[in-house]
């Protein structure tokens, strides 16, 4: 009801002012109606509204008649979104958006401080499924600077995320101690937020221990690797205990690459423990798994 609402204010405004021709007011109708389509599910109608004022935007620049950064950057951000929910390129678009980022506060229209930080993540892991990696990095870079030195919980939180994701886009980028760097400081935000009661969620934490554990095991430091692998083995299981992990299998996958891990460096007994767990979750295949790891034993 409240878009449905929203989308009839919408239709009045751009009613009354498409008569007038090109101004900032329109602009800001057809940025307010194609948001409104788009959070609605009407992709099609909400590119029409939100390319219109794109070209009128366009038109006014050229005329010496500036738009607001908000304005703007929700605008192709919106765009870019709808293409990538449409299989489409969307890389131009964010491009676009990316060109007045830096201008973008939470003074600007559209957007306040936390809608800025969600929207840099946004488009930041739509454009990492884009394969734009460096395009990626720069909204997660803005994301950061946003959330700044906030100590409040949803911060932190943020600050935990946005690290995590900028260590993916180094890691698409090739720079493998570049991005342990990041999983590094995401774990150790992560880290004082479980000691402070504070986590939203234990797996944002799991997530850039298994990242920086690849790039471990990618740059030959294997015993980093069983660490930060049996790290993660902890906290998931600490989450199975209770009912907060929904899929277990991602668990014994993790005992199953632990134990490889350790064989492979001669260590049998420690990784009979994580085949043996792995056997004992009872997922299809770890049987079948551990005894191909080690039939001598088995």
């Amino acid at each position: 009801m409240y878009l449905e609402r929203a989308l009839n204010e919408c239709n009045e405004s751009v009613n009354a002012l498409e008569g007038k021709g090109a101004s900032p007011d329109l602009i800001e109708a057809y940025v307010n109606r194609g948001c409104v389509l788009y959070m609605m599910g009407y992709y099609t109608s909400a590119m029409e509204d939100l390319t219109s004022a794109s070209v009128m935007m366009d038109r006014l620049e050229s005329e010496g008649i500036g738009t607001d950064a908000g304005t703007y950057v929700k605008a192709h951000a919106t765009m870019g979104a709808i293409l990538f929910e449409q299989n489409s390129y969307a890389s131009e678009e964010y491009a676009d958006a990316l060109s007045r980022l830096n201008e973008l506060n939470d003074g600007s229209k559209h957007f306040d401080r936390a809608g800025i930080i969600r929207m840099c993540v946004e488009s930041a892991e739509n454009l990492l499924d884009c394969e734009c990696p460096e395009d990626a990095e720069r909204f997660v870079e803005k994301g950061l600077s946003i959330v700044g030195q906030s100590q409040d919980r949803w911060s932190r939180n943020r600050v935990m995320g946005l690290n995590t994701l900028l260590g993916e886009c180094l890691l698409a980028e090739g720079d493998l101690r570049g991005a342990m760097d990041r999983y590094s400081t995401a774990i150790e935000v992560g880290t004082l937020l479980v000691d402070d009661n504070m986590i939203e969620d234990m797996e944002d934490l799991v997530v850039p221990i298994i990242s920086r554990s690849q790039c471990e095991s990618d740059l030959g430091l294997d015993q980093m690797y069983i660490s930060d692998l049996e790290l993660a083995i902890g906290l998931l299981e600490e989450m199975a205990k209770i009912n907060k992990l929904e899929d277990t299998d991602v668990l014994v996958h993790m005992h199953q690459d632990a134990a490889s891990a350790l064989m492979s460096m001669g260590k049998v007994q420690e990784a009979e423990k994580h085949l043996l767990r792995a056997v004992s979750m009872g997922v299809h295949g770890a049987k079948d798994y551990m005894d191909s790891q080690n039939p001598g034993q088995m």
